[in-house]
């Protein structure tokens, strides 16, 4: 009799002790895509319970004359989305300046600076306040938004309904690389 406890408890706490140290894996969308929304491009987070959420609606033309159309923008930043997140990079999107341009980023930990482009703003354009126009987070909103300093920080874990992404381990811009 003693023998079987014996044998119970030790199998219990072996399993126990094998989900305790199994690495965490944490909930994302499973991809992005652009996507017609009322007939315009949109990009959307596809969620592995099939919803589908409106990030990005595509309706300024700016960058048309430079090849740029809603359209096109919208394939490429749910593509640069979809990379980011198969990367394990998106976590934060903030603003910076990239070759010049005020730019729409990722950053790994609130307060970094920008460790990919998600896209170029129109030249005299406030990056911080299109960075919550573009995602409808008001300034007194609790939830998803973060300031430090002069720069915003949308967590797009919270915004996506995923849980903070302060929660996950921190990273360093070298512990992934982009590989676009």
């Amino acid at each position: 009799m003693n023998v079987f406890y014996s044998a119970t408890l030790t199998g219990f706490f072996s399993l126990t002790a094998f989900v305790l140290s199994a690495p965490k894996v944490f909930a994302k969308a499973q991809n992005f895509s652009c996507t017609s929304l009322k007939g315009i491009p949109t990009t959307v987070a596809n969620m592995s319970s099939g919803k589908q959420i409106p990030m990005i609606r595509w309706t300024s033309s700016v960058f048309t004359g430079d090849g740029w159309s809603p359209e096109r923008r919208c394939q490429e930043v749910s593509s640069r989305f979809s990379d980011f997140n198969n990367n394990d990079q998106l976590r934060y999107l903030t603003t910076g300046k990239m070759n010049g341009m005020n730019v729409i980023c990722v950053a790994l930990n609130k307060g970094d600076r920008c460790s990919g482009l998600v896209y170029t703003l129109k030249p005299g354009q406030n990056p911080t306040a299109t960075l919550y126009k573009l995602f409808g987070v008001q300034r007194t909103a609790t939830g998803p938004l973060n300031e430090t300093g002069d720069r915003g920080y949308i967590d797009i874990n919270e915004y996506l309904g995923l849980g903070k992404s302060e929660n996950l381990p921190s990273m360093t811009t070298g512990d992934k690389l982009n590989t676009w």
